[in-house]
């Protein structure tokens, strides 16, 4: 990855700008940046990946040279193998591919390249042993579109995938090692290819989620779409950092870790891209490039915080799209020492060209810094910037006059509640505020993505997922802004909408009722606009299995101690009234709905569940239904 930082680097040290930031300080770095970077190995910072699509094999070096010479990181993005090895069309593929990679490494020598390699699925290649694919009833089963799932049971497909990698990729030194999709820290075939060259085969894998294991023998795991589920609720912030800075820390060197997300404004069912017409989908990609900014500066200020790599592109639409925005071009250098954790939530590591911050928490920050600094994103010069939550910030020493006008106000802080209240944040969020600790964070949809207790993720759900095939979700649509009313001590919001997957439809009213006793209530009212077929509808809580294994769930039925190993049958049949008892919380429900307690971890999740089922299968058009669930929240110490 190549930077110009001549330019910064003298501006700086003709001004001595010294920017501190929580009692820091940023020393003038022109010269020895300069000298350090011709002589380091690993590329500065930030470092930009492309994961699937930089067309290595597509392009020519006059039109891929501009984008390519400024990455760090190319995963697959010409040769991307899934159990089409044998492909004849291969040998012209990597012939381009060795030349534009020959010319790319005399500008770029520190690019890192991958090929991709699908142990899971593959096309329908007649010359694959049949006793490969894997069986649902004695049919093979997809879980792309085109593709099907292999049997990786037999130990004959992993020897198989090993030779490949070994004869096909390894034994050529344009590539640098192997990316494996959709394919965890195994104890056989990660380690058996972490062996060749020598041991010093770059190894990386994308297990969707990134594991809490498989460090010495990998360099790195491909975060996918994770900081989106941070958005959502689904993840929390904090712990999720704590294993990417684990697998920059504890890795195999050099990383090759990499965060990569996309708009959240996009829809993500592969089925559906996959249904477009070429040139619509291409039309669609482009409108989404600029279409959430904010999600983009949070992924990127998040990976920032290590030292691995940042994608932003169109998801499972094919990824790798070639994507640039200002903040890729940042001249920050290397890192003068690790992330660090402010007394507000966000985090800021400092860096040779500046300063970068990241707000994962539920609240507005307000950073102040003793020199005038440049906001790269939003061209701001100040010494004091809000930081929306869930926002990042890469702020640059200046020697540039002072932008005139205060900065945005924040909208809500971490400063305790005197009064019940409401918030309305950006992108149709809402907040409620309760006094004594608890708050609650709503879509404009009127999905609940947080439930927190004073600023802290305590369990998330209250939401419903509806598939009607093993992928299809059920998504928002037409929704309205809530209508919302606070006094009498309490604050009540109703959200309506639809939910909509294909030609099904479901209208819905959900109304939210929040009480200064720290207990609110969620109630649905559902119709069907058309016939139904449902693969599940579930209502769920989740609750994170770190926090919470050893908690007691009391139910109608009994109790259960949530367990420190995985349980692969349920734990407690449903109830409708449960009570989750942790060492610090008592958490109170009381539904319409039984509830039962499950492990989500047999499912490759890391959370119990209190589900409930309403309906399924086929559901009529006209068809009417509801769920109601009351949810108190008391601290241990006050009861």
């Amino acid at each position: 990855m190549t930077r110009n930082i001549t330019k910064p680097a003298a501006m700086i040290s003709a001004i001595h700008v010294v920017v501190v930031v929580s009692c820091w300080a940023v020393c003038p770095w022109a010269a020895s940046l300069l000298a350090g970077e011709s002589l380091r190995p690993d590329p500065p910072f930030p470092r930009i990946g492309n994961t699937y699509a930089a067309k290595l094999a597509s392009k020519t070096w006059e039109e891929g040279r501009a984008y390519w010479s400024k990455l760090g990181l190319i995963i697959g993005g010409g040769y991307d193998l899934h159990y089409d090895w044998d492909d004849p069309h291969w040998a012209k593929q990597l012939e381009r591919v060795e030349a534009n990679l020959a010319k790319l490494r005399q500008v770029n020598p520190r690019i890192l390249v991958l090929p991709y390699v699908d142990v899971i699925e593959g096309p329908d290649n007649p010359r694959l042993p049949q006793s490969w694919w894997d069986l649902k009833e004695g049919k093979r089963w997809s879980g792309w579109p085109e593709y099907f799932r292999v049997n990786t049971r037999l130990p004959e497909v992993l020897h198989f995938n090993l030779d490949q990698v070994r004869s096909k990729i390894l034994s050529r030194q344009c590539f640098d090692g192997v990316f494996y999709d959709c394919w965890g820290p195994d104890p056989w075939l990660v380690p058996k290819t972490a062996a060749l060259r020598g041991g010093r085969a770059i190894v990386m894998i994308n297990d969707w989620n990134l594991p809490r294991k498989g460090f010495s023998h990998l360099n790195g795991c491909l975060a996918e779409d994770e900081f989106n589920r941070v958005i959502e609720g689904k993840v929390d912030f904090e712990e999720f950092l704590a294993r990417y800075l684990r697998w920059c820390r504890e890795s195999r060197k050099p990383v090759v870790t990499m965060l990569v997300g996309h708009p959240q404004s996009m829809n993500t069912d592969p089925w559906y891209w996959h249904s477009l017409p070429w040139k619509q989908r291409l039309e669609a990609r482009g409108k989404l490039q600029h279409a959430d900014l904010k999600t983009m500066r949070f992924g990127l200020c998040t990976t920032l915080m290590g030292d691995g790599y940042f994608g932003y592109d169109c998801a499972n639409n094919g990824r790798g799209d070639w994507w640039w925005y200002p903040e890729y071009d940042a001249p920050l250098g290397y890192p003068r020492g690790p992330a660090q954790r402010n007394s507000d939530g966000t985090w800021q590591r400092r860096f040779d060209g500046g300063l970068v911050v990241v707000n994962g928490s539920q609240y507005d920050a307000v950073v102040h810094t003793e020199a005038t600094c440049r906001d790269v994103s939003t061209g701001r010069v100040a010494r004091q910037f809000t930081l929306p939550m869930i926002d990042g910030r890469i702020l640059v020493p200046s020697g540039e006059p002072a932008t005139t006008g205060d900065d945005v106000p924040p909208r809500i802080t971490c400063e305790p509640a005197r009064k019940l209240r409401v918030v309305s944040l950006d992108e149709g969020m809402w907040a409620v505020q309760v006094p004594g600790g608890l708050e609650l964070r709503f879509a404009g949809d009127g999905a609940l993505r947080h439930i927190l207790w004073q600023g802290r993720s305590l369990f998330g759900g209250g939401w419903p997922v509806v598939r009607s095939t093993e992928h299809g979700d059920f998504t928002a649509e037409n929704t309205r802004p809530p209508q919302v009313h606070s006094g009498d001590g309490q604050a009540e919001l109703t959200f309506q909408g639809t939910l909509v997957s294909g030609s099904q439809r479901v209208d819905y009213v959900e109304t939210c009722v929040v009480r200064p006793d720290a207990s609110f209530s969620l109630e649905f009212q559902f119709t069907a606009r058309t016939d139904l077929k449902l693969r599940m509808w579930r209502h769920y809580f989740d609750f994170p299995a770190a926090r919470y294994v050893g908690a007691t769930v009391r139910g109608d039925h009994g109790a259960v101690t949530l367990p420190t190993a995985t349980a692969k049958h349920p734990l407690l049949p449903g109830s409708r009234t449960v009570t989750v008892e942790s060492g610090e919380f008592v958490v109170h429900f009381e539904s319409s709905l039984p509830l039962a307690t499950a492990d989500d971890r047999a499912y490759k999740g890391d959370k119990f569940l209190l589900a409930g089922y309403p309906v399924s299968g086929a559901v009529k058009s006209g068809t009417q239904w509801s769920v109601r669930i009351r949810t108190s929240v008391s601290p241990r110490a006050t009861r």
